[in-house]
């Protein structure tokens, strides 16, 4: 049969042979767009029809960075469910939140989305704790990762972010009344903070006053990583459109994983005097497997300890989580106090009159002024550090997805952006109001239980005290010791575009030290 299909098709001529196969895949994708939409699993949950018939539209606004802002535009429209993409849904609600993350009535937690992490695979051959969609393997490394980050042990480690803390007030005193980026010198504070924690040294952020080459690197390696997951979506052809990558961007991820090895290794040959995040992980000991090992591995996993690649994977992701997170939150809630002199001036009115001295402001001062720990939270309900939410992917049978039935194979995701500015979970969800999570009637009926700035269940942020501890104590010091007023022309700061992150701009602020007699 198919060598008369091929005699037929040779006797004729190129044009018509070519006018042949364009409307054999004009007919094709047709089909395909009216399975979409009439015939699909998905096809009865609601949206547009244009997103639910291709992937294009999201794709499109995903790299445009567009994607927060038009998904709860999205929602607005069409309720807690939309659905974003063919086999992709889009959820708002504090239902969806438990049956995704949790697993409700005995059941597991919805498992990740693989593809959102193999860009770790091409870098270190395995995943990070992150991205490890084996549960037990997530739970392995958890495990290991846990006593570093207990609230005991990051009290022990204060002394390390005051340092830091300290000196970035001194920058901030050294450059009184001159106009410094607020964004960017967070970003020097909470990167050489985690540096030091994690690798026994900072990165000399603050010491230099501008960003060490391999930090500069990660923050700007995040549309890299979105185009790879974009890319990785698109099944066989991925291959094909992988080919064409430039050269430049293989040597440089290439260049990424080895000023990784290489500061993990550094510290692994060298005795810390106190208990760094990497005391408590090699602690508990490092295989590194030979080529021959690697199949016995596989049939009898090891139940302690990482291997030297899970440990290269990890340390990436607890540089960028264990910085990027609290260097937003301050961002946004500085960007706020600027912009809300009502709400600026109740912070200073709690904050200045309970210390004396600079020194005193320490993790468990900060933990008690009320004012602080609602203006961080309405910082963290406001601008997300997680904008777009983290995927999973609904098993083989399928789940019931608040209240409904979701099919297997569907990508769902908790859309945090969207579920915090939604006004069906929030009142004056748009606002800056810190007092909403201080009681009172006006605010009673937010629906809190959908505010999950670092996720739900076993796959929650295991650094959350670590950023709330971190945020707390750099703006309480900047609060106590200085004046601050925004630079003209930084008023549309937070209309930023989120490329997995949010893509951050300068955040312009002239700093007068207070005078204290």
């Amino acid at each position: 049969m198919g060598s008369i299909i091929w005699t037929a098709i040779h006797g004729l001529s190129w044009p018509l042979t070519g006018l042949i196969v364009a409307l054999s895949l004009i007919t094709i994708s047709a089909a395909w767009v009216v399975y979409n939409i009439f015939f699909h699993p998905l096809a009865k949950f609601p949206g547009p029809v244009l997103y639910g018939a291709s992937s294009i539209p999201i794709i499109y606004q995903q790299l445009r960075g567009n994607i927060t802002t038009k998904t709860h535009e999205l929602h607005e429209k069409y309720g807690d469910v939309v659905r974003i993409a063919p086999w992709e849904l889009s959820y708002i609600s504090a239902a969806a939140w438990k049956d995704i993350s949790t697993g409700r009535n005995g059941k597991d937690p919805l498992p990740l989305n693989p593809i959102y992490g193999l860009h770790e695979l091409d870098l270190f051959g395995t995943f990070s704790m992150l991205w490890q969609e084996n549960e037990s393997e997530h739970a392995r490394h958890r495990r290991i990762m846990a006593p570093a980050f207990s609230d005991r042990s990051l009290r022990e480690q204060e002394p390390v972010f005051a340092k830091y803390a300290s000196l970035l007030m001194q920058r901030m005193r050294d450059n009184a009344g001159t106009p410094v980026d607020l964004c960017a010198w967070f970003h020097f504070t909470t990167f050489d903070i985690i540096g030091d924690l994690t690798f026994g040294e900072p990165f000399y952020c603050l010491e230099k006053s501008r960003f060490h080459p391999w930090i500069r690197f990660i923050l700007t390696r995040l549309r890299m990583m979105l185009y790879g997951q974009i890319i990785t979506a698109m099944g066989p052809l991925s291959h094909v459109i992988k080919m064409l990558v430039p050269k430049r961007i293989h040597d440089e991820l290439a260049q990424h994983a080895a000023f990784t090895r290489e500061k993990v290794d550094h510290r692994r040959e060298k005795q810390s005097p106190r208990q760094d995040f990497m005391v408590h992980i090699l602690g508990a000991g490092i295989h590194n497997p030979s080529p021959e090992s690697s199949e016995k591995m596989q049939q009898h996993p090891i139940t302690e300890g990482l291997t030297l690649p899970e440990l290269y994977a990890d340390a990436q992701v607890l540089v960028m989580a264990g910085s990027e997170t609290s260097a937003t939150l301050l961002s946004v809630a500085c960007f706020n106090l600027l912009t809300h002199p009502r709400v600026m001036s109740a912070l200073q009115s709690e904050i200045r009159p309970a210390f004396s001295s600079e020194d005193e402001i320490g993790f468990a001062a900060v933990a008690r002024l009320p004012y602080l720990g609602a203006v961080i939270n309405e910082s963290l309900r406001w601008q997300p550090p997680i904008p777009a939410g983290i995927h999973r992917l609904v098993p083989k049978g399928g789940a019931m997805i608040d209240g409904r039935y979701v099919p297997e194979g569907a990508d769902v995701v908790l859309s945090q952006w969207a579920a915090n500015r939604s006004r069906k979970n929030f009142k004056d969800a748009h606002a800056f109001v810190p007092e909403r999570w201080l009681g009172g009637k006006d605010y009673e009926a937010d629906d809190r239980e959908t505010f999950q700035p670092f996720g739900m269940g076993v796959r929650n942020c295991i650094g959350r005290s670590l950023a709330l501890m971190e945020a707390r104590m750099i703006l309480a010091r900047l609060v106590w010791g200085f004046d601050m007023e925004m630079v003209e022309g930084f008023e549309g700061w937070a209309e930023q575009k989120t490329f997995i992150l949010y893509e951050k701009g300068e955040l312009r602020a002239r700093l007068t030290p207070i005078k204290r007699g």
